[in-house]
């Protein structure tokens, strides 16, 4: 079975658990497997520990689903950045998500007669992404829920369907000639009949 590591900051949630449950039964409903980082981690692990489980996690699974919804600030967790970098660089199919809806420069700053700019004047990223364009680069689609991305997931493993026309079975040599003596007896005929009376 395929599994997708649940990257985000929902660790952090009140509910924490009760949000891996909630994610990983997305998983289940597309026949995946979801591995949340607070399975199995009993609480006196320490940071070290805790740091080469996510990692050893991020190694046995298929693909990576993040949640990049800004925490404690304006961006996304640091944390999960790092683990969307580390997946990338394993060449893990990354899939991301957001529940805030706004473009990243609306976001951190508004707009001034130089650019976007935040409140200290400092410019504001503005490629029209809802994250910075390391994590989301043109082109990324960012989904707006977990169940939108865990199915753009379940869709890159689903077994793709041949083309009705690759069904058939290829010609032989054999068809190939015959079918190319048919043509030039054909023509043939129609050129003495038309062409050479």
């Amino acid at each position: 079975m395929r599994s997708l590591y649940l990257a985000g900051p929902d660790i952090f949630r009140s509910d924490a658990l009760e949000q891996g449950a909630l994610l990983k039964a997305l998983c289940a409903a597309r026949g995946l497997r979801g591995i949340y980082p607070l399975d199995d981690a009993p609480p006196e692990l320490g940071a070290e520990a805790i740091r080469l489980k996510c990692i050893a996690e991020i190694d046995a699974a298929d693909a990576l689903v993040a949640n990049i919804t800004p925490f404690r600030g304006p961006h996304m967790d640091p944390g999960t950045a790092w683990e969307i970098g580390y997946a990338e660089a394993r060449g893990k199919p990354v899939f991301l998500w957001s529940a805030d809806h706004r473009l990243l420069a609306a976001r951190v700053g508004a707009a001034t007669g130089s650019g976007w700019r935040d409140a200290d004047g400092h410019a504001v990223e503005d490629f029209g992404g809802r994250e910075n364009l390391m994590i989301a680069p043109s082109g990324t689609i960012v989904h707006d829920s977990p169940e939108a991305a865990i199915a753009a997931a379940a869709d890159l493993f689903q077994p793709r369907r041949p083309h009705p026309s690759s069904d058939r079975a290829p010609l032989g040599l054999l068809q190939m000639i015959g079918i190319a003596a048919a043509i030039a007896l054909a023509a043939g005929y129609l050129g003495e009949r038309f062409l050479f009376k």
